[in-house]
C-alpha cells in the first residue's frame, strides 16, 4: 500500500513538472496536524511575463585628464578654505614635497613654517571655486604607476568640516588644476 502511494505520488510530481508554462500548482493542503503551516504560495517563484530586458545605454567615461564640471552648484562654493595640503611623491629624485596652507596665511613647506599674503589665499580660493573643486570629476591618474613620474595628493578642507582629497599623476593633468599645482609647489620656495 506505501509503495503505491508513493508510485503515485511520484507520477503526481512528474506530471507536474511537465505542465507547459512551468507554474506551479496553488492547490491549498488541508494541515491535519493542528500546527500553524507556512506559506506554501510564499515561496513560490512568480512566472516572467516576457523576455529579459537589458539597459543598452553606455556609460561614457571622461578621457583621462580631463576635468568635469560639477553638475550642480558647490554647496560651500564662495566659502574660503581653512586649509589646504599638497603632498607630492615620486619623481626622478623622488624627494617628496608637503604643503600646509592655512586660511590665515600660514605656509608649512617640508617643516619649514612662513606666511603668505593675503592676496595668495584669495588667488587660490578663487581658483579652487572657479574650477568647483568639491564637485568636480575625471581620471586624473593612470593604471599602475612609474616612480618616475610624480603623483599629487591634493586635500581641501573647509571651516564646516567637509574636505575632499584628488590624487592626481604627471601626464593626466587638467589645466586647471596644473594651474593649481603651480601655485601650490611655489609656495615658501626659496
Amino acid at each position: 500500500m506505501l509503495r503505491q502511494l508513493m508510485i503515485v505520488i511520484l507520477g503526481a510530481l512528474i506530471l507536474a513538472g511537465c505542465n507547459n508554462n512551468n507554474v506551479a500548482p496553488t492547490q491549498a493542503v488541508q494541515n491535519t496536524s493542528g500546527t500553524p503551516a507556512a506559506d506554501a504560495t510564499a515561496a513560490v517563484p512568480l512566472p516572467t511575463n516576457g523576455p529579459r530586458e537589458y539597459g543598452t545605454e553606455e556609460v561614457a567615461l571622461p578621457i583621462p585628464g580631463t576635468l568635469i564640471a560639477p553638475v550642480t552648484e558647490e554647496p560651500g562654493a564662495g566659502q574660503p578654505f581653512s586649509q589646504v595640503i599638497l603632498n607630492r611623491s615620486g619623481g626622478l629624485q623622488g624627494t617628496p614635497l608637503d604643503v600646509i596652507l592655512s586660511a590665515d596665511g600660514t605656509l608649512i613647506r617640508n617643516g619649514a613654517t612662513s606666511t603668505v599674503s593675503p592676496d595668495v589665499v584669495t588667488q587660490i580660493n578663487q581658483m579652487l571655486d572657479q574650477m568647483g573643486f568639491f564637485g568636480m570629476q575625471g581620471v586624473f591618474q593612470g593604471i599602475g604607476t612609474s616612480a618616475d613620474v610624480f603623483t599629487y595628493n591634493i586635500t581641501v578642507e573647509k571651516p564646516s568640516g567637509a574636505a575632499r582629497t584628488v590624487t592626481a599623476q604627471d601626464g593626466y593633468i587638467p589645466p586647471e588644476l596644473a594651474a593649481l599645482l603651480q601655485v601650490l609647489q611655489g609656495l615658501g620656495e626659496s
